[in-house]
């Protein structure tokens, strides 16, 4: 089920993959206006707003008009969008009729062009008044996208809502009437695409917060035998913006390790393997928003043994956490992981792990039956809830098999996921980030670039 970040995501990489989104409002108007003319009134008032959503009104509008119905158009505000303004130019040049006032009862129809799917909060003036107006209208009310308003407690409560592509999370006929989904020209590989839109998840920080409200990590890696990999999960979930990062390692690596990261708190966890200690719980139960393991934690039986249950404490604690690399093993057995963990295999990890072929139908397959988002790492990043799936098909560099690249994919996704951010967009943004930080370290350096120096470019992303 589409959430409506979801399209707001779509409309963003639709639009920088070259899609002509001109195309798919005049489809999205030709549909409104195709259901309109079948309910079969002749009174048509369409009640613009000044985005996108008013848009979509003014040209189902002008298709109206071409149908020779008796149509007008209240402009609620001046529209502010390029294609929205468009819009509004022609249906003027087309002898079309504007209103700034209406009396509702001379129409029979009512269509809720007003706002779409990026209000956040209750709806300011002049809305709040008019949803107000046309829900009191007793008039046939139809809906474009989405109910203005919606998902605020204040909202048109209309007949019939005309949504666009895929019905959105949320939507039901007692918020939304009947609903029409209607398919305006999304291509399959854009809906599934990964790319700049998945940054409009990024949160900010409210401006009274405090030190720990803005997401802690708990990362538990590296073991005698290797000693790299929590640097570069802890560097790249630090980079994600979390107040505070825990990095539990073994103590015989804590003096190779702690050198290269004087941002992040180090804690021991066992002596040669990582072990569950008294302290490591209590971060568990009491600090941490998000849980990393996996990554150099090698195949010894005690560290087997210690991420086991290190993830079986996460899950009875309902934090969230990424399980990556060597903690894959120890996930056999068992069957909910509820919604809250991201599984970052790669295709041999995939294919030992869950024993079939690491392909889209069964990486899908496999995140629907453990509850849990699987994000398949390889030339294309698969990615899916069970439900949804996205790839990153582009936003990569083919020189990004190099070891430790995949650690700071888990250090970013655990990043996400303390920030409140859930594991699917947690999973899809992190691949946006890393492989765009991929390009443009070969961007500058070429293959000479140090896995350790692809984090130094997610700032640039993040900001812009």
């Amino acid at each position: 089920m589409f959430k409506l970040i979801d399209s707001r995501i779509l409309d963003v990489n639709a639009e920088k993959s070259g899609i002509r989104m001109e195309e798919l409002m005049d489809n999205a108007g030709k549909a409104v206006a195709g259901f309109v003319k079948e309910l079969g009134h002749k009174r048509i008032l369409v009640i613009c707003g000044s985005g996108n959503n008013g848009g979509d009104g003014y040209t189902a509008a002008i298709r109206l008009l071409h149908e020779k119905m008796d149509v007008s158009v209240l402009k609620a505000k001046e529209p502010e969008t390029s294609l929205a303004k468009k819009k509004h130019d022609t249906f003027v040049q087309e002898g079309g009729n504007i209103k700034q006032e209406a009396k509702f009862d001379e129409y029979d129809v009512l269509v809720d062009a007003l706002l779409g799917i990026g209000i956040t909060g209750i709806p300011k003036e002049p809305y709040l008044s008019l949803i107000d107006r046309i829900n009191r209208s007793g008039k046939v009310i139809v809906s474009v996208d989405v109910p203005s308003g919606f998902p605020s407690t204040v909202a048109v409560k209309p007949d019939y809502t005309v949504t666009m592509q895929l019905e959105k999370d949320g939507m039901t006929e007692q918020n939304c009437g009947k609903i029409m989904v209607r398919d305006v020209g999304f291509p399959k590989d854009i809906i599934e695409m990964i790319g700049p839109g998945e940054l409009l998840v990024f949160p900010r920080n409210e401006k009274n917060s405090h030190k720990g409200e803005n997401g802690i990590v708990a990362i538990i890696a590296g073991s005698s035998d290797f000693y790299g990999a929590p640097i570069y999960v802890a560097k790249s979930a630090l980079r994600m913006g979390p107040d505070l990062v825990f990095l539990y390692t073994p103590g015989s690596i804590h003096c190779k390790v702690a050198p290269h990261l004087n941002d992040v708190i180090m804690r021991k966890s066992g002596n040669e393997y990582i072990e569950m200690t008294a302290d490591l719980l209590g971060n568990i139960r009491n600090k941490a928003d998000a849980i990393a393991i996996g990554p150099g934690i090698s195949r010894s039986q005690e560290a087997f043994s210690a991420s086991r249950e290190i993830i079986e404490a996460t899950l009875k604690s309902g934090k969230r956490i990424v399980i990556d690399a060597d903690a894959l093993g120890s996930i056999e057995g068992i069957q909910d992981f509820r919604g809250l963990a991201v599984l970052t295999p790669h295709q041999g990890e995939f294919k030992s792990t869950f024993r079939i072929e690491p392909d889209e139908e069964n990486v899908k397959k496999i995140a629907r039956e453990l509850n849990a988002v699987i994000f398949l790492k390889g030339r294309v990043d698969i990615i899916s809830d069970g439900e949804m799936v996205k790839k990153n098909t582009g936003f990569h560099h083919e020189s990004m098999t190099r070891g430790g690249t995949g650690d700071l994919i888990t250090g970013a996704v655990a990043g996400l996921l303390s920030r409140k951010i859930d594991p699917f967009h947690s999973a899809t943004l992190a691949s946006y980030v890393i492989g765009m930080s991929g390009l443009m370290a070969f961007d500058r350096m070429g293959y000479s670039y140090l896995t350790s120096e692809i984090p130094n470019f997610i700032p640039e992303i993040l900001k812009n």
